[in-house]
């Protein structure tokens, strides 16, 4: 009778780890895994099915947390996919956070160009995160960009459920500079230790519109590029600035994102 409860034991113990193994292992909601590559509509000609492109972005949209003093949430993003890897199932996804404005008190400007880079692959009926670049003052004097890997990062899924280790990941946003970062102790040594940041506030990438309609293709096949918004044009694939949508007189715009494009080679 004893062994018999022991084993018992033992059998509950095991299926909680398998399940506990099973929730830390990507993510499951993506409806596409090798049928991503070659099939369907691909308006960018760049071998990926179009929805699929969408799912990959939508589903591993990072989690940004805000600080309280945070003027500057403000934002209208964009993304663009591409394979790195048909052998290994993977791609690359840049996500164009396209802030409004960098709000900082003595070094604000119109625009905001953040950015970051995903690096997802496919396998076994599930996508796993490997690789993100998260851009903090990129090209600038005190450039804190650097990339993680996904054993670098946090994963919550308090929040939602559905993800998991090596899901969709947390970053931390500058408060009113916007670089990213994998933790709260390397945000408060960015930038020689200016940037600075906390949990106060929560929000995905896009929570409003969901990236629905915002692929911009690549600067070869371009999608989308020009953008109206409150009376005012953007061209995020040319090489101009970003001055989002906004171009105040009495402060800088930014240098835009073609640049970073073209260094990441999308």
């Amino acid at each position: 009778m004893v062994r018999i409860a022991r084993s018992a034991v033992v059998a509950l113990v095991l299926l909680l780890a398998m399940t506990e193994t099973a929730r830390a292992d990507g993510l499951g909601t993506i409806p596409y895994g090798d049928d991503c590559w070659g099939s369907g509509t691909d308006a960018d000609r760049d071998g990926l099915e179009d929805d699929c492109e969408y799912q990959v972005a939508f589903w591993f949209m990072p989690l940004f947390w805000f600080d309280s003093g945070e003027s500057g949430h403000a934002r209208r993003p964009y993304y663009a996919v591409k394979s790195t890897s048909f052998s290994t199932r993977t791609l690359q996804i840049f996500y164009m956070d396209t802030f409004f404005e960098d709000s900082g008190v003595t070094t604000g400007h119109d625009g905001d160009p953040e950015f970051q880079i995903l690096e997802v692959h496919y396998s076994g009926g599930r996508w796993y995160l490997d690789w993100v670049y998260m851009s903090a003052h990129r090209k600038s004097a005190c450039d804190s960009s650097a990339w993680y890997s996904y054993s670098q990062l946090e994963y919550d899924s308090a929040i939602d459920s559905r993800n998991a280790y090596r899901g969709w990941p947390t970053l931390y946003v500058a408060e009113d500079k916007h670089a990213t970062y994998n933790n709260l102790a390397n945000c408060d040594k960015g930038c020689f230790s200016q940037d600075y940041c906390s949990r106060h506030t929560y929000q995905y990438l896009d929570s409003t519109d969901r990236l629905v309609s915002r692929n911009v293709g690549s600067t070869g096949v371009q999608l989308i590029n020009q953008i109206l918004l409150n009376g005012k044009t953007e061209r995020l694939l040319d090489d101009v600035d970003f001055k989002g949508w906004d171009d105040q007189w009495y402060r800088p715009n930014s240098q835009g994102y073609r640049r970073h494009l073209n260094d990441f080679g999308f």
